[in-house]
Parts: C-alpha cells; sequence; structure tokens
C-alpha cells in the first residue's frame, strides 16, 4: 500500500508508511532528525513551513522522489545532528 503524501501527512503516518523518509528529509534540516524530537501529529506543511523549506522540496523528499546523498566523509553537519553519519549514507 502507498501512502499520497501531502502537506496534512503526519510524521507518524511517514515513519509507519516509510522508515527511512525522516533520514532522507533530516538531510534537508536537522529539524527532521531524531534529536529534534518532533511529535508524531506535526504535518510535512507545518515542519516545511517552521524551517523555511520549500514545502514541494519536502513532499519529493518524503514520497522518494529526491535521495538526498551526503559527499564521501559526511555531510558536514558537524557531528550527526541530521541523524546520519559518514558510515550510514
Amino acid at each position: 500500500m502507498s501512502l499520497d503524501v501531502t502537506a496534512d501527512t503526519s510524521l507518524a503516518a511517514l515513519d509507519a508508511h516509510d522508515p527511512v523518509a525522516r533520514r532522507r528529509l533530516a538531510m534537508l534540516h536537522p529539524a527532521f532528525g531524531p534529536e529534534a524530537g518532533l511529535p508524531g501529529e506535526a504535518s510535512l506543511g507545518a515542519v516545511a513551513e517552521a524551517t523555511g523549506l520549500p514545502l514541494a522540496a519536502v513532499l519529493a523528499t518524503a514520497g522518494g522522489a529526491i535521495r538526498v546523498v551526503a559527499p564521501e566523509g559526511g555531510c558536514g553537519c558537524g557531528g550527526g545532528s541530521c541523524g546520519t553519519s559518514a558510515t550510514t549514507h
């Protein structure tokens, strides 16, 4: 079953459908990372607005249409705040 990812899609629904989607999103902004502690009820649209990210980019990344790949050696965020490390990219 596929999930129609929209601005109203909750983080909990996204996590249930695609457990790695939040890691992809964390490459766009650390607010999506596990350390941020966003509630599952938060919608993709609300988080996009709060972070200043374009909604289209958030939805495309959440839906898997855009895959963010960090450069060799890590993303450069300085310590894994994006929820990934050089070994998990």
